[in-house]
């Protein structure tokens, strides 16, 4: 019996290590800048509006087919092969207005269509390099003060 349950023992080690070593980091939408200094509608390519992912693991995390959708029901997908680095960031600018200056979230899905994480409702009229970001990066207590309006550091 003692022989059995060793082989138990054994065998339930293993699959947590394989579970542990499977697992996902954390994936956040961590810094959103809206509404960047200068004119947006000009299409200037210096002059965009953009998000930052960050994963607050030390695990890679594959979010290729991820989407981002938005308070207007835009939404894009995260190009296939897309890997963020653990503790590191994505940035991915959008285009001009893509995102709403005023009452504005973003919510990230997996490619099952899974929420992974929302923002509060943010609101950026103030045309400059403030952008509303997590503080610290990746803090996430479903509370609207995980989020201040901070100066941007975009892929920091």
């Amino acid at each position: 019996m003692r022989f059995r349950s060793s082989i138990i023992l054994a065998l339930l080690c293993a699959s947590i290590i394989i579970w542990l070593g499977a697992a996902q980091g954390m994936v956040f939408i961590n810094e959103v800048e809206a509404n960047p200094a200068g004119d947006e509608s000009a299409h200037k390519t210096s002059i965009t509006a953009w998000f930052e992912l960050y994963n607050n693991d030390d695990k890679d995390v594959d979010i290729g087919g991820w989407s981002i959708n938005n308070s207007e029901g835009r939404s894009m997908t995260i190009p296939q092969g897309v890997v963020i680095k653990g503790l590191d960031y994505y940035v991915m600018d959008v285009r001009p207005k893509w995102l709403a200056q005023t009452d504005e979230f973003l919510v990230l899905t997996d490619a099952t269509g899974s929420e992974v994480d929302r923002t509060a409702v943010l609101s950026d009229e103030e045309d400059n390099e403030i952008a509303w970001t997590r503080d610290p990066d990746g803090r996430d207590t479903n509370s609207t003060d995980d989020w201040k309006f901070l100066a941007n550091s975009r892929g920091f």
